[in-house]
C-alpha cells in the first residue's frame, strides 16, 4: 500500500486524511499532536526536525494568502524545505486560484504571464518550484461544501454580487487529487475550478430563498480547469455552485 503524508491538518487536510486513508497509509503534520501518525511540527517555530520515513507522496496545504507577509511566509516555507530535504517523491501543493489578478477574462494555466501573477502565491509556489521540479501545483478556487457554503459569508445587502464565482467543491478537490497520485504526475500546474460560473447573487438567491433569477449582468475572472478535465477525462461531481450547500 503506498504511503502518503499530508502536511497541515486544517479544514481540507482533515478531510483529505478521512478520504485517502480508505487507500493509502496516511500520516499528517499539526502544530500540536499525540496521534501516533500525526507529526508535531509548527512550520513557524521550527525546531529543525526531518522527515525521517520514506512516502510515496506528500501533499502540502499550509495555507498562505495576503494576511501574512512575503517574510512571514519566507520563514515557514523555508522551514518546510528543510523539513523535506532530499525528499524525491511525489509532491502535490495546494495553492489558490487569488494568484491570478482581477480582470473580465477566462483565465487558463498559461495565459498569464508571469510578472502579473500575484504574491504572495507565486512567491511561494515559486520558492517550492525552485527546489523540487517535480512539484504539483493545484491552483484551487473558494473551497465550499460541507459546513462552507457562501450564504455563511455574504447576504444579499452585500456589494458587487454580479461578479462570477471560482468555486469548486471540496469532494471534487479530493477526486482530483486521488486521480493525481494514482497517475505519479510530476511537474505539472492545475487549476481546479468548477466548470460553471454563476454570480454570487445567484449563489445566495438559491442557498438563501431557494430560487434562481437570471442576472441582469456578470463580471469578473472566469478560471478554467479545461486542463485537467481534458487530461484525467474528469466530469465534476458537483459542477454547478449554486448548489453548493450546508447539506452536502
Amino acid at each position: 500500500m503506498k504511503k502518503g503524508l499530508i502536511i497541515g491538518k486544517g479544514w481540507l487536510g482533515s478531510r483529505l486524511e478521512f478520504y485517502l486513508e480508505k487507500n493509502y497509509t496516511i500520516s499528517t503534520t499539526k502544530r500540536n499532536s499525540n496521534a501516533d501518525n500525526c507529526y508535531s511540527i509548527d512550520f513557524n517555530n521550527y525546531n529543525s526536525q526531518k522527515l525521517t520515513k520514506n512516502y510515496d507522496f506528500i501533499i502540502v496545504t499550509i495555507p498562505f494568502g495576503r494576511r501574512n507577509s512575503i517574510e512571514e511566509l519566507n520563514l515557514r516555507f523555508n522551514h518546510l524545505i528543510e523539513f523535506l530535504e532530499g525528499y524525491k517523491g511525489q509532491l502535490i501543493l495546494l495553492s489558490s486560484t487569488a494568484i491570478y489578478p482581477e480582470i473580465n477574462e477566462e483565465i487558463t494555466e498559461e495565459s498569464i504571464s508571469i510578472k502579473n501573477l500575484i504574491n504572495p502565491y507565486y512567491f511561494i509556489e515559486n520558492q517550492l518550484k525552485v527546489k523540487y521540479n517535480q512539484l504539483v501545483i493545484l491552483r484551487l478556487g473558494g473551497l465550499m461544501g460541507d459546513d462552507r457554503y457562501l450564504s455563511k459569508y455574504l447576504n444579499l445587502d452585500n456589494q458587487n454580487l454580479n461578479q462570477m464565482v471560482n468555486h469548486i467543491h471540496y469532494l471534487d478537490v479530493i477526486n482530483l487529487i486521488q486521480k493525481i497520485i494514482i497517475s505519479t504526475k510530476n511537474n505539472e500546474i492545475y487549476n481546479i475550478i468548477a466548470p460553471e460560473h454563476p454570480t454570487k447573487r445567484e449563489v445566495l438567491e438559491f442557498q438563501l430563498k431557494g430560487k434562481i433569477n437570471q442576472p441582469k449582468s456578470k463580471v469578473g475572472k472566469v478560471i478554467l480547469s479545461t486542463k485537467i478535465q481534458k487530461e484525467f477525462d474528469y466530469e465534476f461531481l458537483f459542477p454547478n455552485p449554486i448548489y453548493f450547500n450546508k447539506k452536502d
